[in-house]
């Protein structure tokens, strides 16, 4: 079968094209795309197609035709999604679907069918419909399953990736200004993207622009922590520094953001990267495939950090990482003990020597006791009396990465996990947008002295 593939773009097109040639099809890709603006972004989306292409060895057909005048005569009056979507993608799989009939290919398909935020539906439909009226094959696949796995390749390649759908209209609502001009008619706002207009509703166009200004670490993108780095992408900050040692298991599948079928074996902090990327390109991700230790402590540019997360489960080395954080005069948020647990309700926010019912926190106070520590920080934790009903069969085999040096594993549950993940997130949010004492005391405000050394 002689296969005519419409590429909306490069990104898009990697993982459905793989796709095709695993059916043992060879399909000869087609740019004509336009919807794409302006000019500069047609260039780059045209180009990255090419590269990918010729890194491929397919066969590439263009039209280049930038299509400005033509795609805003064909849309006139409906602007507003999703009637222009719907005129959008006729112009571009009626081209399609005419080319590959003029030319003799027997049936043609599309990239826009990896999107998540394409209109699924109308595309397959139009498609069958365009198939009847040129008297060529349709060929229908749901590649949206692929569309992170094309993403990652894509960044893998280094293909350029847009931040907006393609026509102007989609440009304008990335960047539009949500701000009413004053009655003054003064200057209006910074322009807020569109992905975060309902949080700058929430909290103010100055609060957002400090979000967007921020840098935090996360130190462990477990259970806890992957769910915290995402809350805090999706809040707006603008730098996140992400550090775990440690490669996706089977079993990290129940809890971790990051857990996938498709992850199993890879690294946990490339693979949250991923995903945080996705949902914010223009945030700046920096990943550390290494455990925090005295030894490594000075990698990490702490000193250069906003905030910092505490969710590693290492005892001594988290004992260690709340000393340098302290030390460094870095604002931070420890994640207590989550496993055995089950009941999001109890989880809980005060400080490290006012927890109660958390053991992992007890033996935190106890080793910073010991080490002399005279400082004072929030932690999340749960007070839930701990639970664990199943067992581990003998001679049943256990994730060696769950292991991470522990004598034993204890049972975990996302129900719990996410929740104290987004309690770190909204510390965070909640310091930046100065509501309420959230931040670590001064030395000398330690609590500690009225608490018996078996606390």
């Amino acid at each position: 079968m002689r296969l005519l593939f419409h590429c909306c773009c490069g990104p898009c097109s990697i993982a459905s094209v793989e796709s095709l040639i695993a059916e043992r099809r060879t399909p000869t890709l087609f740019w004509y795309n336009p919807n794409i603006h302006p000019l500069t972004e047609y260039n780059s989306r045209r180009d990255a197609l090419s590269q990918f292409s010729s890194d491929k060895k397919l066969p590439l057909i263009i039209l280049d035709e930038y299509g400005l005048d033509l795609f805003l005569r064909s849309v006139g009056p409906e602007t507003e999604m999703p009637g222009r979507c719907g005129i959008c993608y006729r112009l571009r799989l009626e081209r399609t679907a005419a080319f590959a009939a003029e030319h003799g290919f027997d049936a043609f398909s599309t990239s826009l069918l990896i999107s998540p935020y394409q209109q699924h539906e109308t595309i397959q439909d139009l498609g069958e419909k365009l198939a009847l009226q040129y008297g060529v094959t349709f060929l229908y696949r749901d590649f949206r399953p692929l569309f992170r796995k094309g993403q990652a390749a894509a960044r893998a390649l280094g293909l350029y990736m847009q931040k907006y759908c393609g026509c102007i209209f989609s440009e304008k609502e990335r960047y539009e200004n949500t701000s009413a001009p004053s009655p003054q008619g003064g200057n209006t706002a910074p322009p807020v993207p569109s992905l975060f207009q309902r949080l700058a509703l929430l909290t103010g166009t100055d609060v957002l622009k400090k979000l967007q200004q921020t840098t935090v670490l996360i130190f462990g993108v477990g259970g806890v922590g992957s769910w915290c780095a995402e809350a805090l992408v999706r809040s707006g900050i603008g730098k996140i520094g992400i550090v775990d040692f440690d490669t996706v298991n089977a079993s990290n599948i129940n809890r971790q953001v990051q857990a996938t079928s498709s992850t199993i074996g890879l690294s946990k902090v490339e693979v949250l990267k991923q995903r945080l990327l996705e949902i914010n390109p223009d945030c700046e991700v920096a990943v550390w495939a290494k455990n925090f230790s005295r030894e490594t402590a000075a990698e990490f540019g702490i000193e250069k950090a906003d905030y910092a997360i505490d969710a590693i489960d290492t005892f001594p080395h988290k004992l260690d990482l709340i000393e340098f954080l302290f030390n460094a005069g870095v604002t931070f948020f420890s994640s207590m003990g989550m496993a055995l647990k089950i009941d999001s309700t109890r989880i809980k926010t005060s400080s490290i020597w006012e927890s109660r019912g958390c053991a992992l926190a007890r033996l935190v106070r106890q080793g910073l006791r010991k080490r002399g520590f005279n400082g004072n920080f929030t932690v999340v934790y749960s007070d839930e009396p701990p639970i664990n009903a199943g067992q581990n069969p003998s001679g049943q085999n256990i994730d060696k990465g769950d292991l991470a040096g522990r004598k034993r594993i204890n049972g975990s549950c996302v129900t719990v996990t996410a929740p104290a993940g987004m309690a770190l997130a909204s510390l965070v949010l909640r310091d930046i947008a100065d509501q309420g004492p959230v931040g670590q005391n001064p030395v000398g405000q330690n609590p500690a002295a009225a608490l018996s050394p078996a606390d």
